[in-house]
Order: C-alpha cells, then structure tokens, then sequence
C-alpha cells in the first residue's frame, strides 16, 4: 500500500503504495502480462466517462512498463488478471494498494496459497477464474499520468505532483508476495497464529535472527512479534523486525535488511515495507514512503535479493545493462538528496 507525505515540517499522513530513473534496454524481456478486469460501479472510476479512458491507459502502461523492468530481472512469466478499483478522496492519504488472492491449503506450514506468485513461479491457477489479485488507485491523489512527463517536485505548500508509475510499480511488486501478510494481532491471512503463512513471513527475524514463526511448529512467536512490529528500529528503536533471506542479506552486505516497524502499527505499511530510514535502503522502490516528483521505477539489489528468496528465477543481465544500472544509480542518488515532499506507500 501506498501513503502519502506532505513535507518534513507537516503531519506525516499513513494509510493501507522520470526524471533521474534507471532506463532499460530495448531487448525484449520475458515478463508478465497484466490484464484488468474493472471493477468499479458504472461512470465511476475507471469507468468514469470523461476521465476512463485515460487513467485505464495509464494503468496498461504501468503494466506494460512494469513487466519489462520485472523481467530484466526475472525470467518468470505468467498472465496475471487483477481486479481493478478506484476511489476518489483528495483528503485520504492513501494513494494505492494491492494484494494478491489467496487460499488456504488447510494445514500449517509456509504454504500459503498465494495466487499471484504461484501462477508465476509454477504455473498453477490456484483460483481458475477469478481474478488472481486485486490493484486499488486513489484518483483524488495529483497524478501525473503522462509515463514520459517527470512528476514535479512539492515545495513548500506547493504538493507536487505524485508519480503514478513508480507507485504502481510497487503496488503490483506487493501482489508477487513482498508482504508477510499478517495483521496487527499477528495472526495470519485465515485468521491463525498456528496455520498457513506467506513465504515472505518465512524470512522474518528478531534483530538477533530468531525466526518469529517456529520452522517447525510453525507457531507464531507472539511476545516477538509484538515487541519487533512496533520496534521502531530504524527510528532509534531498540527493536525491529528484518528479512533474512540467503540472497537479501548478501545484497545487504551481509547484514539482516531492516523492514518497517514505526512506534505504532500502521496497516498496509508495517512489517511489509523496507525501512528507508536505514542507510542503503532510503528511496528504494518498496520503502514506506514516497515524496511527491519522480519516484524509484527498478528494483535495487536488495529488492532483487528478496525477490530471489521468495523463488523468483533471476537473469543475468547483459554487459550494457550493467552500465546502465550504475549510471541511473548515480541519478538516483542525486535524486534523494533533493527530494522535498514526501508520501507513504503500502
């Protein structure tokens, strides 16, 4: 899910997710093919007989563009359909979310029927026809909706435009299995703290690598979790929750990678988010929180690492794609240190 934020002076608002980006090549990815099954009430949304067309084609673009940067990292490829909505609230903070479906396997263990990556990694249809996930985009947001027109930057009370694609770059990177899938209470997607989890809750750990789901009894370490979720590591904290992926840890320099945990529970940002606050990690795709202007449109190798660890096949890239990734890096790095508005993404 994706929040917004105003400026560092201002209330920061939460809720339930190109100048300076990394280009790509013109070589022809393997990838994902989205399609969007609308979901809203009639002349609403993305139905809206003005203002459809355009935010529809927006949201095709996102996933045509959104399926070349996945697969020049990873060589899965599936169709995914997902149930597009959207709303229309300026006053919410909420700019987008997404989830995949899932189902429930009916015994303990990391095996979670996560619909979207399953279809992706084995190509098995867990859910037939039904929509394999679902996409939610809050149209009173400040979208710049043009892919090629780099969101301006908020100043002062001036709020800058959001950018629509990096966001829902990260909304669709939720519906692969980058979240825990758990709530506030630590029970899992069916309501049990002893049942089925996600493959991402596999790999979270207390600060001294404790798993918080036994590997065994696949019982929730519930004095764990409630002290690590509202740790607030990256804040000053002495607590905090953190991925342990072989292949994420690698890319982290072979430290633990700090999820978002603030001083109180956030739905749709808490645990399932990288924690920008920590060094290397800030502006990164999946963090909590965006600044309005041109925002983060590939993965770092951390996200890449995490990918890999949730059972995404990687590929190697080719040698000009190397070049390219360090000259967007350098980019980007300006970038952050010049950001000023800021927004929360789930």
């Amino acid at each position: 899910m994706i929040h917004q934020k105003q400026n560092r002076m201002q209330r920061m608002v939460r809720a339930a997710l190109l100048a300076g980006c990394l280009s790509l090549g013109t070589t022809a990815y393997a990838g994902i093919t989205f399609q969007f099954q609308y979901g809203d009430p009639a002349g609403t949304g993305f139905l809206d007989p003005i203002y459809g067309a355009s935010r529809q084609a927006a949201l095709n673009t996102a996933a045509e563009n959104f399926s070349s940067m996945f697969g020049s990292h990873f060589s899965n490829s599936a169709t995914i359909v997902l149930t597009a909505n959207a709303q229309n609230d300026p006053y919410s903070g909420t700019l987008a979310s997404a989830s995949s479906y899932f189902t429930n396997p009916g015994s303990a263990g990391f095996n979670l029927g996560e619909v979207v990556r399953t279809k992706l990694q084995n190509g098995i249809d867990l859910n037939g026809n039904v929509a394999d996930g679902v996409v939610n985009v809050n149209f009173g947001a400040n979208w710049e909706l043009d892919f090629n027109t780099p969101p301006a930057w908020g100043w002062g009370w001036y709020p800058g435009t959001h950018d629509f694609y990096g966001t829902l770059y990260h909304e669709f990177t939720h519906t692969l299995g980058f979240s825990p899938v758990m709530t506030q209470s630590g029970t899992s997607a069916f309501g049990m703290k002893d049942g089925s989890w996600s493959t991402f809750s596999s790999f979270i750990v207390d600060k001294n690598n404790n798993p918080i789901i036994d590997p065994h009894t696949f019982v929730l370490n519930q004095g764990a979790w409630d002290t690590g979720s509202v740790g607030n590591w990256g804040g000053g904290g002495s607590e905090g929750l953190f991925f342990n992926g072989t292949n994420a840890v690698a890319a982290n320099g072979g430290f633990l990678v700090t999820l978002y945990t603030a001083d109180a529970w956030e739905p749709g940002s808490s645990v399932s988010h990288l924690d920008d606050r920590m060094p290397g990690i800030e502006g990164t795709l999946m963090s909590p929180a965006s600044y309005a202007g041109p925002q983060m449109r590939d993965y770092s190798a951390i996200e890449v690492g995490i990918l890999k660890d949730l059972g995404y096949v990687a590929v190697v890239p080719e040698p000009e794609t190397y070049a390219m990734l360090l000259a967007g890096l350098a980019v980007l790095g300006a970038i952050v240190r010049r950001r000023a508005s800021v927004i929360t993404v789930g």
